[in-house]
């Protein structure tokens, strides 16, 4: 799940209030590169909750996700993650602003000052994107990553990523587990069961369950995460009003595969 330390449009209280109004048995919300508003969740909630981050990561030129999950908090305060979620948010700042200045150049009158209104944390596409609608530019966010921001677009900007390993050992530094995020939303590569096995080292879980996967698919990565002794979790991908076709129940994961069970 994502919050509006993010890209996600809900407040943690908001999703809170709902998952416990939907009697979820667990949740985390991962909010991408920043550990402030699920800290701050753990402290306010009143279910099963597990602190987490979504990293975003390299992976042979490609951009990919590694999810962080701390069952038992972090005897280290989440040092050597947060060192690593510095360093890549300084990369996305600097690839942020060269697609504002694209799109200043196509006539799109934005700037990164203003960004900040749509996000408690995090700058990232989605609130160019927010912006863009705000300004009459584009009817969604959909629409702007479609032809404005998205990768091939004119206005895209290719960041520097930190490795698979770097994160992964930050995370298990701090306490945490390293688990790849939605192995089937990676188009880009040829074939995801050479990805998993070429960072099977570096990961502790594989995310089985996820609104990019088909039922067979998550049988198949269930079947690759238990030959390989990784752990199975899963989630709905939750990112409020940003993604309104995605509910925060719409996975429906068994009890046997919760964080720390």
């Amino acid at each position: 799940m994502h919050s509006n330390y993010s890209d996600g449009t809900s407040s943690i209280e908001d999703i809170l209030n709902e998952a416990k109004s939907l009697n979820l048995s667990q949740i985390s919300i991962t909010d991408h590169n920043i550990l402030t508003g699920s800290i701050k969740a753990k402290e306010l909630a009143s279910i099963n909750y597990v602190i987490g981050v979504e990293l975003s990561v390299g992976y042979h030129n490609n951009e990919v996700h590694l999810l962080g999950y701390f069952p038992n908090g972090s005897p280290t305060n989440y040092k050597n993650t947060q060192f690593v979620i510095n360093e890549g948010e300084t990369y996305k700042k600097i690839a942020i602003l060269e697609m504002i200045e694209k799109l200043n150049d196509m006539g799109i009158d934005i700037n990164i000052n203003e960004l900040s209104k749509y996000s408690k944390g995090i700058i990232n596409r989605v609130h160019i994107c927010m912006a863009m609608v705000d300004h009459g530019y584009i009817e969604s966010v959909a629409d702007g990553f479609e032809k404005y921001v998205g990768e091939h677009c004119d206005a895209y900007v290719e960041r520097k990523t930190v490795s698979i390993k770097e994160a992964s050992e930050a995370i298990r530094l701090d306490g945490g587990i390293a688990v790849i995020a939605h192995p089937y939303e990676y188009k880009q590569l040829s074939s995801i069961d050479n990805f998993l096995n070429n960072i099977m080292d570096d990961i502790d879980g594989i995310e089985c369950y996820h609104p990019s996967a088909t039922n067979d698919d998550s049988i198949h990565l269930i079947d690759i995460a238990k030959t390989n002794n990784k752990i199975i979790t899963g989630g709905s991908d939750y990112h409020g009003n940003n993604k309104p076709n995605i509910s925060m129940n719409m996975m429906k994961v068994s009890d046997e595969y919760k964080i720390g069970a």
